[in-house]
């Protein structure tokens, strides 16, 4: 009987038990082995993650997962779907060996893929001995990784590593990268030494002499140049490299005449400053603080307080919270696209939705802008003067939040697009002070397999809307497909409408991931 029309007999019978499912899955395979002697590394873990042909983003869930075996070898079976997976990644987890990412691209028509031997290089080790003090043993010595945001290995491995000296002085760490750390010694939470950067590849070995501890000490005052007890310092050591850390060194409080004491490294001035807070009292920071000269007197300024009333809009959940938002009365309120632009509230204080009362301090005099922003709350603002005499003041919140919903489509076929990332604009009522450009992420949104979004707890405000989706072409010759990133913004008047958004080839631009 012919094979063929067996196989073929079979695949039509079975295929809605399973058979035919090794058609939309792909098999990969591989040795992991030493990159110095060639000898295979059994219990490697291997993760692999395919991509989608539509995503904007790479998939990184790597969530189909094996471990090499005594051989040093793997197979690992991944979806396939010609119209939805175009590559996968791969990564190699061992703790002695350096993790390892690899990326390859798929063929519609393939579902096998032998990648041979993949060399992993061994951790680095780094070795230490300390020397200065009697009372070594049990001191911490922690390192951790600087801050290069385009080195994979922040993604990959530990950021941070800690050891204890023994009793002869001596410290060691493994599983390193060939990358810089700093160093620094610890005693009772007190930072005693400190290297800005060290390289385990270029230093196996380093020793380390403590210096002696110097006295800082000061007054912290009031305006009127009263004593301020009970009034936190913290003493910082800034970074020598742009990618280094600074350090907490040390903390103190005032006590009953509002001086304070610590032991604190010896740091040139230009690396040491002083953060001084107390509730109620508006925090200072004191830059090049120069140690053992005359005592600091740091004044302390108090800070005035803003209360008022807030009216709600009705059905708003009992648990529910509002904020209180500060910004300068000269705030631009105007929404932006651009992750650098970020007019932060001076400050945010959160209240209980069932308490209509909420006061907000640490205000100087002058003029600020209030606006009381939460869940289902579109956001009011209201100016008001601090000032020693200040009046409660009374803000009608009371209309609900919108919604800005809408479709992506492709103007060419009137087709949806899914997986195409829609970022909005915000508003800087809807930031708060400790917010970043990397935080920005929450607002945007991936379209659907019918290519709607949608944003909840708006205001009632115009928005912009950038939308990025793949526009993706199988290239018969080469089995692999072609990506182009499509791009367009547009201006929304108002949420409380479902708009349509059409894309086009001649809005995009080569897809460069």
């Amino acid at each position: 009987m012919n094979t063929t029309i067996t196989c073929s007999i079979l695949l039509l019978l079975f295929t809605t038990a399973g058979i035919c499912q090794t058609l939309e899955s792909a098999s990969l395979q591989g040795t992991l082995v030493d990159a110095e002697n060639g000898q295979p590394i059994p219990d490697v873990l291997v993760r692999a993650a395919p991509e989608k042909i539509k995503r904007v983003y790479p998939d990184q869930q790597f969530a189909h997962a094996t471990a090499t075996d005594t051989d040093g070898t793997f197979s690992l079976t991944i979806p396939n779907k010609p119209q939805t997976y175009y590559a996968f990644s791969l990564m190699a987890i061992h703790p002695q060996y350096q993790t390892r990412r690899l990326q390859q691209e798929m063929s519609p028509g393939k579902n096998h893929y032998d990648l041979g031997k993949i060399a992993l290089r061994h951790t680095l080790s780094l070795q230490g001995n300390v020397s200065g003090n009697k009372d070594i043993q049990g001191l911490i010595v922690n390192l951790k990784m600087h801050n290069k945001s385009a080195d994979f290995f922040r993604a990959a491995a530990p950021i941070e590593h800690a050891a204890k000296i023994d009793a002869t002085g001596n410290f060691n760490f493994s599983d390193l990268y060939p990358i810089e750390y700093t160093l620094t010694i610890s005693q009772n939470g007190v930072i005693i030494a400190f290297v800005d950067a060290i390289n385990p590849q270029t230093q196996t070995q380093i020793s380390i002499h403590l210096p002696k501890l110097k006295t800082l000490h000061g007054t912290v005052v009031d305006t009127q140049e009263r004593p301020i007890a009970e009034a936190q310092i913290y003493a910082t050591r800034h970074r020598e490299t742009p990618s280094g850390h600074s350090m907490l060194l040390a903390s103190a409080k005032t006590d009953n005449t509002g001086n304070f004491q610590m032991q604190v490294l010896e740091t040139k001035p230009q690396h040491l400053s002083l953060e001084i807070s107390k509730k109620g009292y508006f925090s200072r920071v004191y830059e090049n603080v120069e140690i053992g000269k005359k005592p600091l007197i740091v004044p302390l300024e108090k800070g005035l307080t803003v209360k008022g009333h807030v009216i709600l809009p009705q059905g708003i959940s009992s648990d529910a919270h509002y904020a209180v938002k500060v910004f300068p009365a000269e705030t631009q309120m105007e929404p932006s696209l651009n992750p650098l632009v970020l007019r932060k509230p001076l400050l945010a204080r959160h209240f209980p939705a069932i308490e209509s009362a909420f006061t907000v301090d640490g205000l100087f005099s002058g003029t600020y802008t209030l606006y009381i922003v939460g869940d289902g709350i579109s956001a009011t603002g209201i100016n008001v003067e601090a000032s020693a005499n200040s009046e409660e003041i009374f803000i009608i919140a009371d209309r609900p939040g919108s919604t800005l919903q809408g479709q992506v489509l492709w103007a060419n076929t009137s087709e949806p697009v899914p997986n195409a990332i829609v970022s909005r604009s915000w508003y800087p009522w809807e930031l708060n002070p400790h917010d970043m450009s990397m935080t920005l992420d929450r607002f945007e949104v991936e379209t659907a397999a019918d290519g709607r979004f949608k944003f909840d707890n708006l205001t009632e405000k115009p928005y912009q809307l950038r939308i990025r989706a793949v526009h993706a072409a199988l290239e018969e010759t080469t089995e692999r497909y072609q990506r182009t990133l499509i791009h367009k913004q547009v201006e929304i008047p108002a949420p409380g409408t479902a708009y349509r958004i059409y894309l086009g080839r001649q809005d995009g631009i080569p897809f460069a991931k």
